[in-house]
């Protein structure tokens, strides 16, 4: 019961504000969201030896989902000042031996795990409008779903047994299935430039994207030794838990946006 109606009140704050606000005002939430993932990143590192610098990249992954978010600006230099400067920390910092390589690599994931599809998720507002962004967050959400509860009726085989041992072959069939469907029946009216295949297509490769996020961040947190990235949301885990597979998602989804969709609709 906790899980569900966290999950949904989640949900509906979720979908309210990209619904009234603006995409300036998303970018703040946007932030907020991209630094409480970061301070859970920052501990599952630190649980597998590396140091990550809460300051220095903590700003680099703030810096990178400005950037990102918003129409026009460098991105290529803020990737190049962030990596420098990140490799600038390490360089300070003594480590040394494959500490350092460990240290400057995690230190550098972050704007790109966090920063980049955060704000990515935000252009998509503000190149596409708000009913794309809702179609990628319904089409991510029907497929979590669609995965748990499946996996729980029908799921016998695992599907990656040594990263996540809940996940089962017939769930991710049923996370398929949502989540196409979600794509193509909601993507009829608010991607209407987008005929059928293109929505069945883009619909596969957002659940499959999305489903990659999900055991990447469940490799992190088994190689970290813990369960969920914290306790922040009630029985839900923390902010990772809830985004793992967003972030995987919402690049793609932004490119097929940016460079798909505006070729059909000028």
């Amino acid at each position: 019961m906790t899980r569900l109606l966290s999950g949904t009140l989640l949900l509906v704050a979720v979908a309210a504000a990209f619904w009234f606000l603006q995409p300036v005002h998303l970018l703040v939430l946007a932030e907020a969201v991209a630094l409480a993932g970061f301070v859970e990143y920052a501990g599952l590192a630190e649980r597998m030896g590396a140091r990550v610098s809460r300051v220095a990249a903590g700003a680099a992954t703030a810096i990178v989902c400005a950037v990102v978010a918003v129409p026009g600006m460098p991105v290529e230099v803020a990737l190049m000042g962030v990596t420098l400067g990140l490799a600038v920390v390490t360089l300070a910092s003594g480590r040394r031996g494959a500490d350092a390589l460990h240290d400057i690599g995690a230190s550098v994931l972050a704007p790109l795990y966090l920063g980049l599809p955060l704000g990515a998720l935000v252009a998509v507002c503000w190149v596409a409008g708000r009913e794309a962004a809702l179609v990628l967050m319904l089409t991510v959400i029907l497929s979590d779903t669609a995965q748990l509860y499946t996996g729980r009726l029908i799921g016998r085989r695992l599907l990656a047994p040594d990263i996540s041992p809940k996940k089962t072959v017939a769930g991710a069939v049923g996370g398929f299935v949502a989540g196409t469907l979600g794509m193509v029946i909601v993507g009829r009216w608010w991607l209407a430039p987008v005929d059928l295949p293109w929505r069945i297509g883009l619909g596969l490769a957002v659940v499959a994207v999305g489903m990659a996020g999900d055991l990447f961040e469940s490799l992190l947190k088994r190689s970290a030794g813990v369960k969920d990235a914290s306790a922040l949301i009630p029985g839900h885990g923390g902010v990772l838990d809830r985004i793992d597979a967003l972030l995987f998602a919402a690049p793609v989804f932004y490119i097929f946006v940016r460079y798909r969709l505006f070729d059909l609709h000028p």
